[in-house]
């Protein structure tokens, strides 16, 4: 049941113009005081007030189709009614119609099609023009961070020698070649502490190295031919400072099994050419010159421990190893490290050091801690070492002189120590 409320309105149809007072400035309507509703035939009597809305587009398919199917109607009738020969069939009109009305649609969606196919065709050519510079644009600006990046790649020849201590990128490539990590470094295993259980379980799975094994044999000659720091390296090349520290282990322990199987001892006709003039005028016969060298290392918890890496001549806990050079000053001979303790004689016999392929008629320069002329002579060596003090003390005037004549040629050894220790002797 219709109820009346507060917010219910009458349409202004309804009431006499009487009742209706119009504002002349604005001629705005307005209803009298007391007015009442007295007009409820307005529907049909009055037009109405407001403008009717614009049929839509599709609404004109429909009106056709609604006049075709009356003027059928109406074929239809006045066949029945006045049949004859001459008379239009109704049935071809309709049909008519209807072809015309959906060859009319069909030439709309036609049309409608072609323009949004051109409007697609237009966008899709922007976009690939745009697809083409920003593509342009990130090439350029990859191949100008990847010159930015220090990689054995963008490294100058000039370079070369100070960064990795080979005279060019030739000898690099050589070099690398000869240890062959293999084509992705599967050679090298890069094994950390806790990785390497899981190797031994079978559970370790490979994951994909960022560097190159160039750039990981780059990486290891900055650290040991210049000495860049962990911290430095990490950030030149990208990675983190534990995989640079992986990185440095792993190539030791690799370089080690590749270079440390081969012979670095040379001939007696490879010295002799190579022999500086100094050693052809004083000591021509001389095939090495040895020393040791002492490597600080913490203090061990075990006391058997400490006593043996305990050096008097250092006064500290260290580590030894006896270091060999041909008089041209290359390397000819590394050993293992022993204990601090150990005195240079034991360690020339433990190292091999008297296994070597010597000549008779060869000749070692050692300092004086070398007492090993016993060892030498079964070997048919002579040794060369600065003479000890007399009886009184003091020594001879021929003494001196041959202590600095030993001492001027036996410093190249202590020189490459140095090196080698400062880690730039590559």
């Amino acid at each position: 049941m219709f109820q009346v409320k507060s917010h219910t309105v009458v349409c202004s149809l309804h009431f006499d113009e009487s009742s209706v007072e119009v504002y002349e400035l604005t001629q705005r309507r307005f209803l009298k005081a007391g007015a009442v509703p007295t007009v409820f035939n307005c529907w049909k009597d009055k037009p109405h007030l407001y403008r009717p809305s614009k049929p839509r587009p599709e609404n004109i398919l429909q009106k056709k189709k609604k006049e075709l199917s009356k003027e059928k109607e109406d074929c239809d009738e006045l066949s029945v009614e006045t049949p004859s020969e001459n008379n239009i069939n109704c049935k071809d009109v309709a049909d008519a119609g209807t072809k015309i009305e959906a060859s009319e649609t069909v030439e709309l969606q036609n049309q409608f099609l072609l323009e949004h196919s051109s409007l697609l065709e237009r966008r899709l050519e922007k976009l690939t023009q745009e697809h083409g510079k920003v593509k342009l644009e990130l090439s350029k600006a990859l191949k100008e961070k990847a010159l930015l990046e220090f990689r054995i790649e963008n490294l100058k020849t000039v370079d070369y020698p100070f960064y990795t201590g080979f005279p060019s990128k030739e000898v690099f490539d050589t070099v690398l070649a000869l240890v062959d990590p293999g084509e992705s470094g599967e050679n090298v295993v890069l094994l950390t502490q806790k990785d390497s259980v899981n190797v031994l379980e079978g559970q370790k799975k490979r994951k994909p190295r960022k560097l190159s094994p160039a750039n990981q044999f780059f990486l290891f000659l900055c650290r040991t031919r210049v000495g860049l720091l962990e911290i430095d390296l990490a950030r030149r090349f990208n990675i983190s400072i534990g995989t640079v520290s992986t990185i440095i282990n792993s190539w030791a322990n690799f370089l080690y099994l590749r270079l440390g199987s081969m012979n670095i001892w040379p001939s007696g006709e490879m010295v002799n050419t190579t022999m500086p003039n100094s050693f052809k005028e004083k000591y021509p016969s001389t095939r090495v010159v040895i020393d040791c060298t002492e490597i600080k290392v913490e203090m061990p918890s075990s006391l058997l421990l400490k006593s043996q890496t305990y050096s008097n001549y250092k006064g500290t806990n260290t580590l030894k190893s006896l270091i060999g050079i041909a008089p041209c000053g290359s390397l000819t001979f590394v050993s293992q490290l022993y204990h601090g303790n150990i005195s240079d004689r034991e360690i020339t016999i433990r190292s091999g050091f008297l296994d070597l392929d010597f000549e008779k008629g060869d000749s070692v320069m050692a300092d004086k801690g070398f007492d090993i002329q016993d060892l030498l002579d079964k070997i048919g060596v002579k040794l060369n070492i600065p003479p000890y003090l007399g009886q009184y003390g003091q020594m001879t005037a021929n003494e001196v002189k041959l202590t600095q004549s030993i001492a001027a040629e036996r410093i190249h050894v202590e020189r490459a120590i140095n090196k080698i220790k400062k880690l730039s002797y590559i």
